[in-house]
């Protein structure tokens, strides 16, 4: 059923008819300067190639266009390789200075100091669970949670990610 309105309301205004749409003439000025320009360039470009000479200058820049191709080939390749820093590298010894091998020492990885020993503890178990192997160390009344030693840095420094990815400790490597 259609809904019906009661209430009488105010018709709306008649929309204005459109106008039909006017022709518009053909632009007569522009259509003849365009082909006018057209058959100018087209003049130009057969006089250009009629003109004398102009076959004897294009045979001209073919024979320039092969003799660039056949001066670009390739030196022949040399028989014996001129370097010999291949034979170098591959003989070559390298000296180990002093202080290379004193920061290659053992290094150990300080965790935690605590004035409770429980406190120290708790952190040692964390470390245990996370595979981080540690000892308790007593100095002037405090506890400290070590690691190590490490043979290098390097491990010392995955075992310091490995407690910081696990959000256990943040330690330092001495």
């Amino acid at each position: 059923m259609p809904h019906q309105d009661y209430v009488k309301t105010a018709r709306p205004a008649p929309r204005p008819k459109k106008k039909p749409n006017e022709k518009k003439p053909l632009p007569i000025l522009l259509i003849s300067v365009v082909s006018m320009l057209t058959l100018a360039f087209g003049a130009f470009l057969w006089h250009i190639s009629h003109r004398p000479g102009a076959e004897a200058a294009a045979a001209e820049a073919k024979a320039v266009v092969t003799e660039t191709i056949v001066k670009d080939e390739l030196p022949p390749k040399p028989a014996k390789e001129p370097y010999t820093y291949i034979k170098e590298l591959q003989t070559k010894e390298i000296q180990v200075e002093a202080e290379q091998l004193a920061a290659k020492a053992p290094a150990n990885m300080y965790c935690g100091t605590f004035k409770a020993l429980e406190g120290a503890q708790q952190l040692k178990a964390k470390m245990a669970f996370a595979g981080v192997s540690s000892e308790i160390r007593q100095s002037s009344g405090k506890y400290r949670v070590v690691s190590g030693p490490y043979v290098s840095k390097r491990q010392a420094q995955n075992d310091k990610n490995k407690l910081l990815n696990q959000k256990i400790a943040n330690c330092w490597v001495i």
